[in-house]
């Protein structure tokens, strides 16, 4: 069986990227409790990706698999101020758009663990993962690992730590067989587990 080929996210490529962690993301816990209507998931959880992907696109840190079944996103550790408020503006504006958008009902917990989550960011230079996800069509044929096999190498060349926060426990075994360790769990109340993750380089 040929090896599916990676390939680093362009603008053309950006939307069928996003699509396929749409797809990926349509059982994520803290996600369906923001977006539980599916139409809201279909139609925002889009919008998250895009207030990320021009960056990460810039950056050359977007990675899909070879016919969209399975992509990632990454961002590399900030080496200047203006970096470091890129990302501080990068994220504020997603987080934006969550609380405009996400559902109310039931969520106070939820809210407040990703308010919570802020006290656990690393402050040393790191590369973080924000996404990965595969198609749930072709989940279970290791394409999950082909991409993290391909981005850990640079990772593991800039002698950086790699950080993640996991929004299924379920994932959480994954990347324990990528070399990532538990840092913190978070959980508010009734709100879904995060489990913030980091990676020593190899």
């Amino acid at each position: 069986m040929t090896r599916p080929r990676v390939r680093t996210v362009g603008e053309a490529d950006a939307e069928q990227a996003i699509a396929a962690l749409t797809l990926a993301f349509a059982t994520d816990p803290a996600v369906r409790s923001f977006y539980p209507d599916p139409r809201d998931h279909m139609t925002y959880f889009p919008e998250m990706m895009r207030t990320q992907m021009p960056s990460a696109i810039a950056s050359r840190s977007a990675y899909f698999v070879e016919g969209f079944s399975a992509a990632t996103i990454w961002f590399p550790p900030a080496d200047s101020d203006a970096e470091v408020e890129a990302g501080t503006a990068r994220r504020r504006k997603m987080d934006a758009l969550i609380r405009e958008t996400a559902s109310r009902d039931g969520n106070d917990d939820l809210f407040a663990a990703l308010d919570k989550m802020g006290n656990y960011h690393l402050d040393e230079p790191h590369w973080y993962l924000h996404a990965i996800g595969v198609d749930p069509h072709h989940q279970n044929e290791g394409l999950g690992s082909i991409l993290m096999k391909h981005q850990l190498p640079k990772v593991d060349a800039d002698g950086a730590l790699a950080f993640l926060e996991s929004s299924n426990p379920r994932n959480v075994p994954f990347y324990l067989r990528h070399g990532f360790e538990v840092m913190q769990v978070v959980q508010v109340g009734t709100s879904p587990t995060f489990t913030l993750m980091v990676r020593e380089p190899g």
